[in-house]
């Protein structure tokens, strides 16, 4: 009977891609649609945050609104970086592994350290907690993978060729900050290898959440 059992279980990890002890979590069957690789701006699609660090700080509340919602989300998973040596373009086996042991499926990676993933919004709050400043956006579009706040570091002073390239890429530039040498946006995630392969450029990092004291 054991034995029957553990075999049923593996087949649930192999089909749901959550652990046995999630048997009674809803069964999930979401799968992407075929990506719009458009690179025109008008297209660019960008969700809201579900859950933050701050969440958890004095005056937060531990997200605690979504631990009853038992049920699926499309989010894209933002990873913090405890050291400026990285990695920035890509999640690594680690940031991962945390969706995964949070009962979430990923289903792409971005060339940034971010994930697309289905997750129960019931999770969020440990895999916010769990991880090192970890945020969540909800997914207007599932066929768009666009990247908000990507910051563009130069390694002179910003010119306004440097804006029409982020735009040519598909971006729409939101701040240009003239004193640090940089601006930043929206730019689909498949443009940001062109990005970092252009001359003068020194960064291309996703931005951070500010809690406030």
């Amino acid at each position: 009977m054991e034995k029957t059992r553990l075999v049923v279980c593996v087949l649930i990890m192999g089909m749901a891609a959550y652990g046995c002890g999630d048997v009674s979590a809803p069964f999930d069957d979401f799968e992407p649609p075929e990506p719009d690789l458009s690179l025109d701006p008008d297209r660019l699609s960008v969700g809201e945050y579900i859950a933050t660090p701050c969440a958890f700080g004095v005056h937060g509340d531990g997200l605690a609104h979504l631990l009853d919602k038992q049920e699926w989300a499309l989010v894209d998973v933002y990873f913090g970086r405890e050291s400026e040596a990285g990695p920035w373009d890509s999640p690594t086996r680690d940031d991962i592994d945390l969706v995964t042991s949070s009962g979430g499926r990923v289903l792409f990676e971005f060339n940034i350290p971010a994930v697309r993933s289905r997750i129960l919004l019931s999770r969020i709050p440990d895999l916010v907690r769990n991880g090192y400043w970890v945020t969540a956006r909800d997914v207007p579009n599932a066929t768009r993978y666009d990247v908000p706040e990507l910051g563009v570091g130069f390694s002179r002073a910003l010119q306004d060729s440097d804006v029409e390239l982020y735009e040519s890429l598909g971006g729409r530039v939101e701040h240009r900050l003239g004193l640090i040498n940089a601006l930043s946006g929206v730019l689909p995630n498949q443009s940001i290898p062109v990005l970092r392969d252009t001359p003068d450029v020194v960064y291309v990092q996703a931005g951070s959440v500010a809690c406030l004291a």
